[in-house]
């Protein structure tokens, strides 16, 4: 079972919102049962796994209009929301993340869930060539690192969406505004956080 404030996110935003909650319900247990020896989300989490992880990243699909777009998800981890964007129906998704295990588990799902992207075995800071138009990440690093860390895959016009906790405010007073143009939205999960929309003026 999904939580309900999950499942009419889904009804509400997608037409095929049912066969997406499938594909949650499928996802939610590979996560819990190999989350039993691995570490991919934290153990408090767990009891709110839907609203704090799930709906949580499934709510910057209003900031990523166009499914063809190239989209960069660092660090996913267990794949949040990398993994969630390709069950919505995200196709140019590339999913970085530099454990060994947790790719394993990226793999695995992939397979098993039927989806579409291509992992990243290695740290953000070794790849290049690519020209990514949306980076995403959530719970990775600082506004500055992101930035930092993605010279080599961005261009001009791409667009950074960030999942921010409290500490936004303070990493955004070290980016520098004549560069960089930013937007924050509200979370519709946390009060404390933000979505924030960034990009080179």
């Amino acid at each position: 079972m999904l939580n309900d404030k999950l499942v009419k996110f889904c009804d509400d935003n997608f037409d095929d919102g049912k066969l997406i909650l499938t594909k949650l319900s499928e996802y939610k247990k590979i996560l819990l049962k190999e989350n039993e020896t691995m570490n991919l989300i934290g153990k408090s989490t767990i009891i709110d796994l839907d609203e704090r992880h799930f709906l949580d990243c499934i709510q910057i699909v209003k900031y990523l209009p166009r499914h063809e777009k190239s989209v960069m998800d660092i660090g996913t981890g267990a794949g949040l929301p990398g993994i969630i964007l390709s069950i919505i129906g995200f196709k140019n998704l590339h999913l970085v993340e530099k454990s060994p295990k947790k790719s394993s588990f990226l793999e695995n799902c992939k397979l098993r869930l039927g989806l579409n992207y291509v992992v990243h075995n290695k740290s953000i800071s070794e790849i290049s060539n690519l020209n990514i138009d949306y980076v995403t990440a959530r719970a990775f690093a600082s506004i500055e690192k992101i930035i930092s860390m993605t010279k080599k895959i961005i261009n001009k016009q791409t667009k950074f969406i960030l999942l921010k906790g409290k500490t936004y405010l303070t990493e955004l007073e070290t980016i520098n505004s004549q560069k960089y143009f930013w937007e924050t939205h509200p979370s519709i999960t946390s009060s404390e956080s933000k979505i924030i929309i960034m990009g080179a003026k």
